[in-house]
Parts: structure tokens; C-alpha cells; sequence
């Protein structure tokens, strides 16, 4: 009976040690094709990035507001900031590191940033065309869900987790990101990709339809993206 019952423990911590990471290896061949569409080595040998565009707002289908955002990541570091401005004017900065959330305003100042918007702007690293630079690795779980339709896009879906952080990715024929799906405080989020341009030899959408649970409230369009810039400890400091 003993024997039996380590036989039966000894399967039952195998399983659990396999389902840690759980990536089929069509979906993990799939991911690699997509990293070589959008830039190969040169999005793997991605470091950090700047990126400055415009965000439009919605209310129902008319455009409500609109504003500059900056960000700033540093994938090694784990590091990622978003600076919001009105025109000239720098209105809001959340930024997080492994050290935490922060968040800063007008308004309110400086105060750590709320747990759940640290966890979705950490999930970040891993999702959008930031995730693809890894490839098939590095991946908890990766599967192939076949044909999906996102909105106006049709494409091959691909359910991927990694580092806790789960998105869904459709690909077209060419293997080159057009929507993506995954949950955040706003429900169920759906973004619509298009504009694809190479930058320092990646292909980078520089547009974006941002839908919650269906609803259109934002769109985004990048005028200026650089790769692997400079990021010093400045960059990072808080108002």
C-alpha cells in the first residue's frame, strides 16, 4: 500500500511539474515564425524602446479626447513608463519596476500605483509585438486555437502565457501580428492592429483599435518609435 501510494505521488508531482509549462510544439513553431515576420534577430536583440503617439479617446463612435503618450521600456530591467501630456503639458506618469507600481498626477502627486494596474502594465512586457521578441521561449503555455475572428480580422489564433501574463494572438498568412485578446480591469480587451512598418529592421504596427467587451474607446497612432535608445536612470525618475 505505501509503495502504491508513493507510485501515485510521484505521478501526481510530475503532472503538476509538467503543467507549469504546457507549450505545444506547433504553437511554440508558430511563435518563432512570427518573431522572423516581424524583424528576427534584430526584435530578439531587442533591449528597450521609446515610442511617442497619439491616443483618441471615445464616446460611442465619436472621438472624445485626445492626448500624447510617451512610453519608455527596458526588457532586461523589467522597467516600463508611460508619460501622458496635454499638448505641452505632462498631466500623468505611471511606471512600473520590480520594485512596484508608482503613479504620478497633477491632481493627486505621487502614490504607489494600485495593485491590479501594476499587474496589467507588468503584463504588458509580454504582450502586444513587445511579447514576440521571445519567440517560442520562455513560455509557460502556448497553444493553437485554429481559426478565430477578432472584430474585422481573421487570422490563425495562438492562446500564449507567459510569466503569468495571457493573450491570445491572430496571425495572418504572413505571420505577422493583426489583433490580440486578453483580459484586463476593463473586461474582455481586443486590440485591432494595422499600419505595419519596419523600424531598426522590426515590424511594428503603428496603429491600433483598442475595444473593451466590443465597445471601441480608444485608438492609438505612433509618430516616432526608436529602438534600443539609450535609457539611463533619469529616464525612470518620477516628477
Amino acid at each position: 500500500m505505501m509503495s502504491r501510494w508513493k507510485y501515485s505521488l510521484g505521478i501526481a508531482v510530475m503532472l503538476g511539474s509538467l503543467g507549469l509549462t504546457q507549450v505545444a510544439p506547433v504553437a511554440a513553431q508558430w511563435l518563432d515564425q512570427m518573431r522572423l515576420a516581424h524583424g528576427g534577430q534584430a526584435l530578439a536583440n531587442l533591449r528597450t524602446y521609446r515610442e511617442t503617439a497619439t491616443l483618441t479617446t471615445f464616446t460611442g463612435p465619436q472621438p472624445e479626447n485626445q492626448l500624447t503618450v510617451v512610453s519608455y521600456v527596458d526588457f532586461p530591467s523589467n522597467r516600463l513608463r508611460v508619460e501622458y501630456r496635454d499638448g505641452p503639458n505632462l498631466i500623468q506618469v505611471v511606471q512600473v519596476s520590480p520594485a512596484g507600481g508608482q503613479s504620478w498626477s497633477v491632481i493627486t502627486g505621487s502614490r504607489a500605483l494600485e495593485a491590479t494596474l501594476t499587474q496589467e502594465l507588468r503584463n504588458g512586457l509580454f504582450q502586444t509585438w513587445y511579447g514576440l521578441r521571445l519567440g517560442g521561449s520562455g513560455r509557460e503555455q502556448a497553444r493553437l486555437l485554429g481559426r478565430r475572428t477578432f472584430g474585422d480580422k481573421s487570422g490563425t489564433a495562438l492562446e500564449v502565457t507567459t510569466q503569468g501574463s495571457k493573450t491570445t494572438y491572430l496571425v495572418n498568412a504572413q505571420n505577422q501580428l493583426i489583433a490580440e485578446r486578453f483580459q484586463n480591469s476593463q473586461g474582455q480587451l481586443t486590440v485591432l492592429y494595422s499600419d505595419l512598418r519596419l523600424v531598426s529592421g522590426i515590424r511594428i504596427p503603428f496603429q491600433a483599435r483598442l475595444y473593451a467587451d466590443g465597445v471601441l474607446f480608444a485608438e492609438t497612432r505612433v509618430k516616432e518609435a526608436r529602438v534600443n535608445p539609450v535609457l539611463g536612470l533619469e529616464t525612470f525618475r518620477m516628477p
